[in-house]
């Protein structure tokens, strides 16, 4: 869970490898295992409005999935992926298709060298993220996002050696509107590659001298088709790490960095604005590519490394960069059963480039919640080994816009007897340092994201057990629909056979946005699955 907050946001020494250089320990893994369960399932839904315009609607879900969990001496991978094709009964309810889940591995090729790979497939509901149950294909985007690259982790001598290359890969598809109830809520983001290669060579403190060092370098680039926008940045510092007594440090570093972004002009129409074609801005390859932003000069920072056991970790630091200064800390407590994470975080970033960071920093066994009436995503992967990582900051507000990215993050996982708990919460600011795809989305404009997830796990015998999910968003955009989402469902599970199971759930959602009359829905739902 600490992993997935700490991302780039919390590594001095290589930005790719965040999730190996920050992170507490994991537990060890007891013995080997490799679990792998396909499935099929039908269930059938229906949602009743308590508030706002609207008809009964009826659904029939066809469900094919496979859930693995394989831990072996070379590989370590999980995988939680389902298609889900739903039948409409009504006129209002017309039929769609979603494939949504999240799937990392890791193959170990070598001593210290790993290749890794990760992805996630979700909806989002009128470009910013809900954990809400839109029972239909309007108003929603599918998004996928992955990468893949290797990673090592070595010795040279005394010095410590580490290096990574991530290829990354997002993209958007809006189907057929983007818009909720006439109004529109986001941009169309279209697609991107990026490429990240990261490297580092220090030596502890009392190896050579009282302070550890730490010399490091990076180039980052993002290709995105949207106005053929273009990111790169390449970065180099040292950071000294100097013991003051057997668990608090001095940490510090000063480096180096430039950030460039850099477009081409859109087309313009005969009345002198950009043409605006599928939700975005229309590129004229003929242009030449313009400099948008540039930023250049030293970088630094310092604080305070507090580490009382192998178990938790603090640190705290402030800087400059980005061309002002920097506030950074993160907490992290690992338990036997247990795990804590919370990191404040500041950055320039990209929905690619935040999405495709949030799947490389997955590990370990993860607790995948769904809603019970779609089979989306509610926005958190749990974990009580560290790996887990909430989405819901990552998927609000999709926008081609590249951005100033602040805020905190908190997750929470826990096991104990028969009960399974995961608790996320956060806020994020994202000021925009270029214009996106829509016209009142420009340079200097911002937007806010407050979310909230818990799930919790009852099981009652070895046969049945409750599953409840409670979620609260609320995206506040300049410019753009702000959208609150609230909601809750309860789910009860039944496994009739070795095979065969049943279920059957209950849940409200509610949502408001800006000057529209809320819509609050009942839903219910009964189904069957059979595993392989």
């Amino acid at each position: 869970m600490s992993a997935g907050f700490l991302r780039s946001r919390c590594g001095r020494a290589a930005i790719a490898i965040a999730s190996l250089a920050c992170t507490l320990p994991a537990i060890a893994q007891s013995e080997r295992r490799s679990i792998v369960t396909p499935y099929l399932g039908v269930d059938q839904v229906v949602l009743a409005p308590l508030k706002g315009e609207g008809e009964v609607l009826t659904y029939t879900n066809l469900i094919a999935g496979l859930r693995a969990d394989v831990q072996t001496r070379r590989l370590e991978a999980m995988i939680d992926a389902q298609y889900n094709h739903s039948l409409g009964w009504n006129r209002e309810a017309g039929d769609f298709s979603l494939l949504s889940g999240i799937a990392n591995a890791r193959l170990k090729v070598a001593p210290g060298l790993s290749l890794d790979a990760g992805g996630i497939a979700t909806r989002v509901r009128g470009g910013g993220f809900s954990g809400g149950s839109s029972l239909n294909g309007s108003s929603t985007s599918q998004v996928y996002g992955g990468y893949v690259g290797p990673t090592y982790v070595g010795k040279a001598g005394i010095f410590d050696v580490t290096g990574a290359y991530r290829l990354g890969y997002v993209r958007v598809d809006d189907g057929d509107s983007s818009d909720f109830n006439g109004i529109r809520l986001g941009s169309r983001y279209g697609e991107s590659w990026s490429h990240s290669l990261n490297g580092s060579i220090g030596v502890a403190p009392g190896v050579l001298l009282p302070l550890g060092l730490v010399a490091s370098a990076g180039y980052a680039r993002e290709d995105a088709d949207r106005l053929d926008q273009r990111f790169e940045n390449i970065f180099g510092r040292l950071d000294a790490t100097l013991p003051v007594s057997p668990t608090v440090a001095l940490v510090g570093g000063i480096g180096y960095e430039e950030f460039q972004l850099s477009q081409r002009s859109p087309v313009l129409g005969g009345d002198g604005t950009p043409v605006i074609r599928n939700g975005g801005y229309v590129t004229d390859e003929t242009s030449p590519r313009q400099l948008i932003y540039d930023q250049d000069g030293l970088i630094w920072d310092a604080g305070v490394l507090w580490r009382p056991s192998r178990r938790t970790r603090a640190e705290a630091r402030i800087g400059h960069r980005y061309g002002g200064m920097t506030y950074q800390g993160s907490f992290t407590w690992q338990g036997r059963n247990s795990s804590f994470g919370l990191v404040l975080f500041d950055g320039i970033d990209s929905f690619g480039r935040v999405i495709t960071s949030d799947v490389a920093a997955l590990s370990g066994s993860l607790d995948i919640a769904r809603n019970p009436f779609t089979q989306d995503l509610t926005g958190c992967a749990f974990s009580t080994t560290g790996g887990g990582r909430c989405f819901n900051d990552a998927l609000s507000g999709v926008t081609g816009a590249n951005f100033r990215y602040r805020g905190v993050a908190a997750q929470y996982g826990t096991t104990f007897g028969p009960w399974q708990w995961g608790i996320g919460g956060g806020y994020s600011q994202r000021k925009f340092i270029t214009a996106g795809n829509e016209l009142v989305l420009i340079r200097g404009t911002k937007d806010e994201n407050w979310f909230a997830n818990t799930n919790f796990t009852y099981a009652i015998n070895e046969r049945d057990n409750l599953d409840t999910i409670v979620y609260f968003n609320y995206f506040d955009g300049t410019g753009r629909t702000d959208v609150m989402n609230v909601g809750a469902s309860t789910s009860y599970f039944r496994g009739l056979t070795r095979r065969l199971s049943a279920s059957a759930s209950l849940g409200v959602d509610g949502v408001k946005a800006d000057d529209i009359d809320t819509v609050i829905s009942a839903m219910g739902q009964v189904g069957l699955r059979y595993s392989f």
